[in-house]
């Protein structure tokens, strides 16, 4: 690969990690209003048009899964030291890929950035 290619992909990266953080957001409180919905449709018997699809429920709980991944890339955010953001993500993933599926640390936007899967890009 040129360098040129990676000095971009080098540039990018914070870019694209505080957009996944962004989509994670989005991802958790989709995930507040699927419970909060269920929930009401449980509580009050007479209202249920407004009740969450089984796919909806199924997309919750693995956002519901994301969140314990999620929380020391949060901390690490919120006590910042050079480094360390990057170094979680890199000993995830190398745990991930030596362990392959039977783990899971990184939450499911990380790994579409850390992946290179096609995600949407930020906003410029």
């Amino acid at each position: 690969m040129p360098i040129r290619t990676h000095f971009r992909r080098i540039i990018r990266f914070p870019r694209m990690m505080l957009w996944a953080f962004l989509m994670e957001g989005v991802e958790t409180k989709q995930m507040l209003h699927v419970y909060a919905r269920y929930g009401r449709g449980k509580l009050l018997f007479f209202t249920k048009t407004n009740d969450p699809t089984p796919e909806e429920l199924q997309k919750a709980k693995e956002q519901l899964k994301d969140i314990p991944r999620f929380l020391p890339f949060f901390i690490v955010v919120v006590v910042p030291a050079p480094g360390v953001t990057e170094g979680y993500a890199l000993l995830a993933i190398t745990l991930e890929k030596w362990l392959g599926r039977r783990i899971s640390l990184l939450p499911s936007q990380f790994r579409k950035v850390l992946a290179n899967k096609q995600t949407p890009s930020p906003p410029n």
